[in-house]
């Protein structure tokens, strides 16, 4: 009998069983469904945490960069232009998206009105300015872009007042008030030419041994800021680009600075945004088209805060979500054909008879489709193990790689940019854990805290390590890991990533050196040297063994400097830091402390005693002849030894001792040794005490003029004075000009001082003249210092007109070496002096070494014959000396004045061979001002007088 072709109604059982196999088939879906976007959401996060850790370090070594150049202020003492390009330099090349590097000046007006005529002398059309066309503007402090680097490019900054920029005027005081590195707020840089914003990292440099433990003392020591400029968008994109990371097209990364992301903080954009919103709920976002989130990461850098902001961009639903539709449809199907399977059952008692042969073909039919299932399955499987192989394949490509241990902590499988990158032997690895590959972490106080935060199970972050590579090099790592777990929460292992920090490693070493090593000689510098200081002070204090430092300073130095030129004074330099570091053993330590002075620490040992034969050695090896330039050159050096005991001065006083016996190695002629002793402090102190009251002397109104009186030979009447300074200290008393003269020349003093003695000189000569002394002349004495003064001509014809004494009452009196180093100029200074109408005198003629052709071309009015001479003039070569030196003069149409008379005899001599004019003791010592006056008053003359003291 045929089979009716109308469909039979469905049964209940079927019903329920259609009904279970979707609501199965639904819930497997949204289970695989959420495995898929969790590991999306993984990878996803994997990859933005990566760029933004990328981002961070990248910008804590920014902050680096003003860090090694604030160090090389606080090291290296006052830097010169020269010395800060020649350490920017390096770094400018290394970093490209640094704009400039600059030192801030801090000055207050007056100083920036001098500073600024001061570099216009170098840099003509210089001007201090306030980043537009205005010129500088009168406030408390400027904060001037002094020095610049590199200056090409950089012009519009030069010279900025960075106080009147309100934005850096506010970061300047925040960075000076928190003693640390502040960012100033993006802003459109000088400099730039484009579009891109940028900000400046500014560092603050405080004066050398000031307190900076507090914000009011850190202002009170601020002297400058070093800076860095930055151009925002390209540091982002040279840390991204430094770290491989722009290969990932499917991602969009934003940066923002500021308080908030919001359009006017964005910095810098990798891809371009979709504009879509993540989705509120979990259930929505497992069965979305497609992910979306938004990966953000805030910290804090330079006093900003910084936003990395990740995007996944949109990826084919199909590719992702292929086992979630797999399983949908599976589930569909074997929905059906079961609840079909079920209905055939149920009609199985009525058709069993009659459907034999029918359900055979539906059960065969039904074997194929579970085939065809099972073979969907499979796909399935397929697909999710490709899927995990991708996952590997792009760690492998990236430079990080993965790795996965064991409950015990041995390696099960680490993927081949371990090997590869780090130079890694694969079989040292697998089945062992970290420590047995690298046994000293189980001994070190950092590899024990490793391995007990791995028995505590917990996760960890940036564990760095080094290894030795098949390369025969040293590689660092760095890792980190989380912990795995069973369903039941037993620990399974770990798992993590790992990257390879050689080069990162490598460049602290490299920026170490810089800022522990002199950059001319490779020496220790001062920090590095203070270190290795300490280190023999305490080795001494344990050995009770001696230790040696010695100052080790050029004697000839300068010269080669002026002569030649920086750069042959930089070759001598580097020759002889070489042959002091031949000169001393391996152990002891050679540093360059500055200029052409360095310090070597030697260490005694048991069986081998220190002794005068290693000063002696220094000294012969300085001393070997040195080609520069085609000649040779001898240079010797002073030495200063300051011997340290376990038991006695204090380590950081020895630089401080040695130096003062290197001093008296000068004192003594130099190219000789002198070891410290007390009393050499002493002095030291006697030299302090005097220089720090002649800097006030001057304020206080310390200082009084003596005069000397200079008397014709053929009137006996007075024509003119010597004016001669005197300092009447409150404590010291009457102090000697001898005990302060050269100091006041060495710290420049003199300058003032001088200026000084020249004014009440003048004032004084021009009042006894308008009281109807006559036109007496007044001379003063000019010192090198002065000589070689820019404004020497204008600060004297400003005197002159100001006090109203006539030109030819002002005798200059200038000793021999003043002009005998540079004829030429001397000559030149000396026609423009005489061009004020005034005349010069050489003083303590004879004395030097002046030659006589040069005398001729001098414009000199009057020679000063040496006391030396006219004390001795009793012996027959002295008395020639005099004779010549008169008959000389005259030729030569000059006056001839002779000092330190002081005696009848001596008076007569000179008269007799016609000597003009004499001066000393026979007529008069040096006196105040009211007893000179008294003198004229009573007309006082050499037939009237007697020899007199007082």
């Amino acid at each position: 009998m045929p089979l009716s072709l109308k469909s039979p109604s469905i049964s209940l059982a079927a019903t329920l069983t259609l009904i279970t196999g979707l609501a199965v088939t639904g819930m497997l879906f949204v289970a695989v469904s959420a495995l898929e976007y969790g590991k999306m959401e993984l990878s996803f996060q994997q990859r933005a945490q990566v760029r933004a850790a990328a981002i961070r370090r990248g910008l804590d070594d920014t902050l680096e960069l003003v860090t090694i150049i604030n160090d090389l202020f606080k090291s290296a003492g006052p830097v010169s232009r020269e010395q800060f390009g020649d350490f920017t330099r390096p770094l400018l090349a290394r970093y490209p998206f640094v704009q400039a590097f600059n030192y801030h000046r801090v000055l207050d007006d007056e100083a920036a009105r001098r500073h600024e005529a001061e570099l216009r002398g170098h840099y003509p059309g210089y001007r201090i300015h306030d980043g537009g066309n205005q010129p500088l503007t009168a406030r408390p402090l400027h904060a001037v872009v002094d020095y610049l680097e590199p200056m090409l490019g950089n012009e519009a900054a030069f010279g900025l007042d960075v106080m009147s920029l309100g934005p850096m005027s506010n970061t300047v005081r925040q960075a000076v008030a928190a003693g640390q590195t502040m960012a100033t707020p993006l802003l459109r840089l000088a400099q730039e030419r484009g579009n891109q914003k940028g900000f400046v990292l500014l560092m603050p440099v405080y004066r050398a041994g000031a307190q900076t433990a507090t914000a009011e003392q850190r202002r009170a020591a601020w002297i400058g800021n070093t800076g860095a400029v930055i151009r925002s968008t390209d540091l982002i994109h040279k840390i991204l680009y430094a770290a491989e990371l722009l290969d990932d097209t499917s991602l969009v990364v934003q940066v923002y600075v500021g308080d908030d992301v919001r359009p006017d903080n964005l910095i810098y954009r990798y891809g371009q945004p979709t504009g879509q919103e993540a989705a509120a709920k979990p259930l929505q976002r497992w069965l979305a088209f497609d992910y979306h989130d938004v990966y953000t990461r805030t910290f804090n850098a330079a006093g900003k805060a910084w936003h990395v902001q990740v995007t996944p961009l949109p990826r084919s639903f199909l590719s992702s979500h292929l086992g979630s539709l797999s399983t949908l449809i599976g589930g569909l199907l074997f929905s059906l054909l079961t609840a079909a399977f079920v209905n055939s059952l149920a009609r199985r008692s009525v058709r069993v008879q009659r459907l034999v042969d029918e359900r055979t073909r539906d059960l065969q039919l039904s074997n194929q489709r579970l085939n065809e299932d099972v073979a969907v399955r499979q796909r399935t499987e397929e697909a999710l193990q490709e899927s995990e192989l991708r996952f590997r394949r792009l760690l492998a490509l990236s430079s990080d790689w993965y790795w996965e241990q064991d409950h015990e902590f041995r390696f099960t499988s680490i993927t081949g940019g371990f090997f590869d990158k780090g130079k890694q032997d694969p079989a040292g690895f697998i089945g062992k854990t970290r420590w047995e590959q690298h046994p000293e972490m189980a001994q070190a106080r950092w590899g024990q805290d490793h391995i007990a935060l791995l028995e505590a199970h917990l996760p960890f972050l940036n564990f760095e390590y080094a290894l030795p590579g098949t390369d025969n090099q040293l590689h660092w790592f760095s890792i980190s890991g989380e912990p795995l777990f069973d369903q039941d929460g037993g620990f399974k292992g770990y798992r993590g990533t790992g990257t390879d920090i050689t080069e990162r490693k490598l460049s602290e070493q490299r920026i170490h050196h810089i800022a522990h090593h002199d950059v001319l000689t490779g020496l220790p510098n001062r920090v590095l040297l203070q270190d290795r200081l300490t280190q023999a002070a305490a080795f001494a204090n344990r050995s009770g063994i001696p230790l040696w430092v010695m100052l080790i300073d050029l004697d000839r130095f300068k010269f080669v400097n002026d002569s030649l030129g920086h750069k042959a004074g930089d070759l001598l330099l580097k020759t002889v830091a070489q042959r002091l570091q031949d000169s001393v053993r391996e152990s002891d330590t050679v540093a360059r402390l500055s200029g052409d002075e360095f310090v070597a620490i030697l260490t005694e040992y048991p069986d081998e005693a220190l002794s005068l034969d290693v000063t002696q050695r220094i000294m012969r090896a300085v001393a070997q002849p040195v080609l520069l330039e085609g000649k040779e050159f001898f240079v010797t050096c002073s030495i200063g030894v300051a011997v340290y005991d376990p038991d006695g001065t204090p380590a950081q006083r020895l630089i401080e001792h040695a130096d003062i016996a290197m001093y008296r190695a000068k004192k003594l002629g130099r190219n000789n040794t002198q070891f410290y002793q007390p009393a050499m402090n002493e002095e030291a102190l006697e030299r302090v005490r005097i220089e720090t009251a002649l800097r006030s002397a001057l304020e206080r109104d310390e200082f009084i003029l003596h005069y000397q009186p200079q008397v014709d030979l053929r009137s006996g009447r007075i024509v003119g004075m010597e004016a001669l300074i005197r300092w009447q200290h409150p404590e010291l008393g009457m102090v000697a000009p001898y005990r302060f003269i050269g100091l006041a020349e060495e710290t420049g003093l003199i300058v003032p001082i001088g200026a000084w003695v020249l004014r009440t000189a003048c004032a004084q000569a021009k009042a006894w003249q308008d009281a109807g002394h006559g036109p007496l002349r007044i001379a003063v004495n000019l010192s090198p210092r002065q000589f070689g003064e820019p404004n020497l001509l204008a600060s004297i014809a400003e005197v002159l007109e100001q006090t109203g004494l006539p030109p030819s009452c002002l005798d200059i009196e200038l000793t021999e070496g003043l002009f005998m180093n540079d004829v030429a100029l001397a000559v030149e200074l000396l026609h423009k002096l005489k061009a004020l109408g005034l005349a010069l005198s050489i003083d303590d003629f004879g004395t030097g070494y002046s030659s006589f052709s040069y005398l001729r071309k001098f414009p000199i009015d009057v020679l000063k014959i040496d006391r030396s001479f006219v004390s001795d003039i009793g012996a027959d070569d002295e008395a020639a000396i005099v004779v010549s030196i008169i008959a000389l003069a005259h030729n030569l149409k000059l006056r001839v004045i002779a000092e330190g008379v002081e005696s009848a005899a001596q008076l007569e001599y000179l008269r007799l061979h016609g000597c003009d004019e004499i001066q000393g003791y026979y007529f008069s010592q040096p006196v105040a001002g009211d007893a000179f006056e008294q003198m004229l008053i009573e007309g006082r003359n050499l037939a009237s007088t007697a020899p007199i003291t007082a």
